[in-house]
């Protein structure tokens, strides 16, 4: 059988055909790399870490929320930067690390829902007569009531929180004094969430094994702005706790949510459920109501609009969250030049106020419009009066 004749690459030709073959290879590289990424978009998909520059006015509360979608993510933000002694005092120009691993965990709001263009229904046509077959005996079955889903609006929910945590509320002495963080399992002055703490309780009043409580630190006290009355005090929620275990006075309990900084000697009080403070959509008071601005949580004279202050009505005196009131001032009695009758003109309308937070004979209240300053110890009325 004759050969076949072989062939001879010519001078140069060889460095050709070998570029050929490279190529070749590398154009079934690419497509093999095409096919994984076609088939798992996701493969080389991967979430850096970010790094926050601090500006003035920043808290790690507000940068949880822009970063994390979610401010209550801020203790492990302050765990991911130990370089930040006390998460509540940051700088301008510090560097707030976001660790990759909690960008990942991040949960984006869900978009707003894009309005439907309504669609028109048929033109009517020639009704049709159907003879209905006669009905089968209906049968009851027995009403299955399923529990009421409360669901929050983000901006509502931080909204409680700060009033909660930040502006705080008005507390008898005794509301208080149910026990007192003495000592954490590792001796730690921050606590945060997961850590295990002991609390000591007055004499036979020792706390429920099981139950949940909140975790606060009392301020000043407030008096009424006019009589000098005493009304309470000042408390603030950090978290909350749940109790594990009680031998005596001693409780062992393991810290949950922490709102704000938590130290040895914070007090707790029975647990504050910011949900029963969602405002109701028939929220507004019609009994005729009177009461005082007693006082701002930061200490203002003069407030005005989205300003918050404390006020002397509360759940007992009807109020209801949501409720709106009005801030009034009065002008006195005017002497007619004619009659020489003295006659009292209408009150002066100073502003438009929300009930944030209503407790048994106070409420933390906002202020929604203001028209003129708003000193401590206005008159604050319902529109019903």
């Amino acid at each position: 059988m004759p050969r076949k004749p072989s062939v001879m690459a010519l001078p140069g030709e060889e460095k050709v055909m070998k570029g050929s073959r490279i190529a070749l290879i590398a154009a079934s590289s690419l497509l093999v790399v095409a096919a994984v990424l076609l088939g798992n978009p996701n493969v080389f998909a991967q979430t850096d870490e970010r790094v926050h520059v601090v500006v003035k006015g920043d808290t790690l509360w507000d940068i949880s929320s822009v970063y994390l979608y979610d401010p209550f993510m801020w203790p492990r933000v302050w765990n991911a930067n130990r370089n930040i002694e006390n998460p509540h005092l940051i700088h301008p120009g510090q560097e707030i690390i976001i660790p990759a691993e909690l960008i990942e965990l991040a949960v984006a709001p869900p978009p707003e829902p894009v309005p439907q263009k309504p669609v028109l229904p048929p033109p009517p046509s020639e009704p049709v007569v159907v003879e209905k077959p006669a009905p089968s005996p209906v049968v009851e079955k027995p009403v299955v009531e399923k529990p009421v889903e409360i669901i929050m609006p983000v901006e509502k929910k931080q909204e409680l929180i700060r009033a909660m945590a930040t502006y705080g509320f008005i507390v008898k002495r005794k509301e208080v004094g149910i026990g007192t963080i003495t000592s954490s399992e590792e001796n730690r002055l921050l606590i945060s969430p997961t850590n295990i703490v002991f609390v000591t309780t007055p004499k036979k009043q020792p706390l429920t094994n099981g139950e949940k409580y909140s975790i606060v630190k009392v301020f000043d006290e407030i008096r009424h702005p006019l009589t000098n009355k005493k009304i309470g005090y000042i408390a603030k929620v950090l978290g909350d706790l749940s109790v594990l275990n009680v031998k005596g006075e001693l409780a062992t309990a393991e810290v949950g949510s922490v709102y704000r900084a938590v130290e040895i000697g914070d007090q707790v009080m029975e647990h504050v459920e910011y949900l029963s403070w969602i405002p109701k959509a028939e929220s507004m008071t019609v009994e005729a109501l009177e009461g005082v601005v007693l006082a701002n949580p930061e200490g203002k004279t003069l407030l005005g609009r989205d300003d918050v202050f404390f006020l002397n009505l509360g759940l007992n005196q009807g109020i209801k969250p949501g409720d709106s009131l009005r801030i009034v001032a009065e002008k006195g009695t005017i002497k007619s030049p004619v009659t020489n009758k003295k006659f009292s003109p209408p009150e002066e309308v100073l502003g438009v106020a929300e009930i944030v937070v209503p407790r048994e004979d106070t409420s933390v209240v906002r202020i929604t419009a203001s028209y003129k300053e708003i000193p401590i110890g206005s008159k604050v009325v319902s529109f019903s009066k």
